[in-house]
């Protein structure tokens, strides 16, 4: 008798929008495809994805809405890149994927030289700075910014790395966005080794 086994770890991330508010998030799971009408096909309608160029330093000019029951532009988003979603109405989306495992390596480029870098976690794994960030090697005064859906701006909040440690060390959950300021002059990769036990 043949047994089957399957590396494949399928999972589901709730996250909540409130209507009107920006809420940074990212994509937490890999579906394949993993463009908007795929990660977020049950959107209201006229909601709305502002996603961050890190080189032009400001949000792309295109701004994906959802009308008709899909997404237009539809970009892919893959797991590990954070995006602003802008609601247009209360609603509840459920990413639905495959979790990364392995050598997980995330698709932004760690740029240098004070680079804002809109990012989350590639696999679903929340919690500290530490374990949400493993495998990142951080340079002393980088600094994480974290947003908050119902002030709608940056929390005051700015852990920043020093010595050793994040200051202060803030919780993350699953799937929320991030914004990562380097203080370091050189491009490097964050690479995380992720097993589901």
């Amino acid at each position: 008798m043949a047994q089957v086994y399957s590396l494949n770890v399928v999972g589901y991330v709730n996250k909540s929008f409130t209507s009107g508010n920006y809420t940074l998030v990212c994509n937490p799971l890999s579906n394949g495809a993993n463009d908007l009408n795929t990660i977020m096909p049950n959107a209201p309608a006229f909601s709305q994805v502002n996603l961050w160029d890190p080189v032009a330093f400001d949000f792309s000019p295109s701004i994906p809405t959802f009308n008709g029951g899909v997404w237009s532009p539809n970009p892919v988003i893959p797991p590990g890149v954070g995006f602003f979603v802008i609601a247009g109405a209360d609603f509840t989306n459920t990413f639905v994927g495959n979790v990364l495992q392995g050598s997980v390596t995330n698709p932004v480029p760690l740029l240098g030289g004070g680079a804002y870098l809109a990012l989350g976690n590639a696999v679903p794994v929340g919690g500290s700075l530490v374990n949400v960030l493993a495998g990142y090697t951080p340079s002393n005064f980088d600094q994480i910014n974290t947003w908050d859906p119902v002030a709608t701006d940056f929390s005051p909040a700015i852990p920043t790395f020093n010595g050793g440690v994040w200051s202060p060390d803030i919780n993350l959950p699953v799937g929320d966005g991030f914004f990562l300021i380097r203080s370091s002059a050189s491009t490097t990769t964050w690479v995380q080794n992720f097993t589901v036990q």
